[in-house]
This record gives C-alpha cells, structure tokens and sequence, in this order.
C-alpha cells in the first residue's frame, strides 16, 4: 500500500496486491468470465477493482498482480466521517484494519460431460497493513506469509 492519505473529509490510495488463484480440479478446466473486488474499512468501499477474463487449466493456478488507484474521495456517502476520524488515528499509531473481497463468475467446462456457471467469492478479512513511516503514508501486510482466505461458490 503506498500514497495513505487520510483526513476527516478525504481519503487517497493505491494498493498493489499479488493474489493466487487455482483450480485443484483434476478434470474440469475454468473460464473466468468476470472478476470484480473491493478493498474495505469496515463495511465501506474504499476501491473497486476488476481482473480482465482468464482461463486455467486442469491442476493450473495463477498469480495475479493488481494496481488498485483511488483518487481523493470527499464525502462519499458509504465512507462515514467517522470512519475516516477512526482510520486517521489508526495510521497514527502505525497500523490499518482492512479486509478485501473478490467475487468471480465463471464456467466450468467438463470435457464431452458439458459445462457448468459458477459464481464464487473469497472474503480475506483482517488484512492489518503496518506503517513504519506513518506521515509517508506508505504500508504493507503486516500478518506475514501468504493469507488463505475464506471462499465459497454457487451454481449459477
């Protein structure tokens, strides 16, 4: 996470996320029409953030890299001011509570059995980004090692 500017009215950043994706399945291959997620501070967008279609193969993953910009936000009407007061005081002392999710819509080609649509989510929560340079406004993932996140999928 780099370029954190917080004050009780506006809100700037960018984010720079590596992430994987795989499909353990031995016998389906995976089309993923659309990709969309978020970054949040509580329950409030902070930024939206879309992944260009894909495919992955029998036993196949991929690691994805995602810029995510945001630009000043004032007064938004999801990000309350007080969130914003707590996220002020948070950077204050060196450390930020964010979570991300991700939603994917996809398609599962069976071989000559046909094809199944999917919608699939990952919720990764609790993503605490530290700060050692606070008035920097620069931070990364403080947790340490690769973060399994929660996921489930629905048929479509």
């Amino acid at each position: 996470m780099s370029k954190l500017d917080v004050s009780n009215t506006s809100l700037g950043a960018s984010w720079d996320v590596a992430f994987t994706i795989d499909n353990p399945n031995m016998v389906s291959w995976v089309h993923f029409d659309r990709i969309e997620g978020s970054i949040l501070y509580k329950d409030s967008p902070l930024a939206i953030y879309f992944v260009e279609p894909f495919d992955l193969g029998l036993k196949e993953q991929r690691m994805m890299h995602v810029k995510i910009s945001m630009t000043e936000l004032r007064n938004q009407p999801t990000m309350k001011v007080s969130d914003l007061e707590e996220m002020n005081r948070q950077l204050e002392d060196s450390a930020v509570s964010l979570m991300m999710e991700m939603f994917a819509w996809a398609t599962y080609t069976k071989g000559w059995w046909g094809t199944q649509d999917v919608m699939m989510e990952a919720h990764c929560l609790g993503l605490r980004i530290g700060f050692f340079l606070p008035k920097v406004g620069f931070g990364s993932w403080i947790s340490g090692g690769p973060m399994t996140c929660s996921t489930g999928s629905y048929d479509s």
